[in-house]
């Protein structure tokens, strides 16, 4: 074997040792960027539970109480609240998982009529609807 063919093959091998290590740096790449996009997907899918967690609730009928949640509400801020906060932990003990946290606040053309519910850091769904002339906002976080 000449010494041209020799630094031939050790460049070869060289440039395929230069290649592997580009393909794995690519593979560590892809790999962490799919879980940095996981985290934002799980974000993401919490954010439409609160969201669906807050619409589906507000025009539910609900038999017990003879209204739905909407107009609980509404007679809340018309000074009866003592169905609202009872038809709350009816719905949501069913509609979120066990154990799980969340703050239910009620609005009339922004001043907070009403507060159930503990949590300091969440998700925020905000649902607002006109009834009777006034404009009543509901938030629902879903606490993390």
């Amino acid at each position: 074997m000449t010494r041209l063919e020799s630094k031939g093959q050790s460049e070869v091998i060289g440039l395929m040792v230069i290649v592997v290590i580009l393909i794995l740096m690519g593979m560590f790449y892809l790999g962490f960027s799919n879980i940095a996009d996981s985290k934002s997907s799980v974000g993401e899918r919490r954010g439409l539970e609160a969201e669906n967690a807050l619409k589906a609730v507000m025009k539910l009928d609900l038999e017990d109480y003879g209204a739905n949640v909407e107009d609980l509400v509404v007679n809340c801020g018309n000074g009866d609240c003592s169905g609202l906060e009872s038809a709350l932990i009816d719905v949501y003990s069913v509609v979120l998982r066990p154990g799980e946290s969340y703050k239910f606040s009620a609005y009339i053309d922004g001043v907070k009529i009403y507060e159930f519910g503990e949590c300091n850091l969440g998700l925020v769904s905000s649902y607002p609807f006109p009834k009777n002339g006034l404009f009543y906002e509901v938030k629902f976080k879903l606490c993390g």
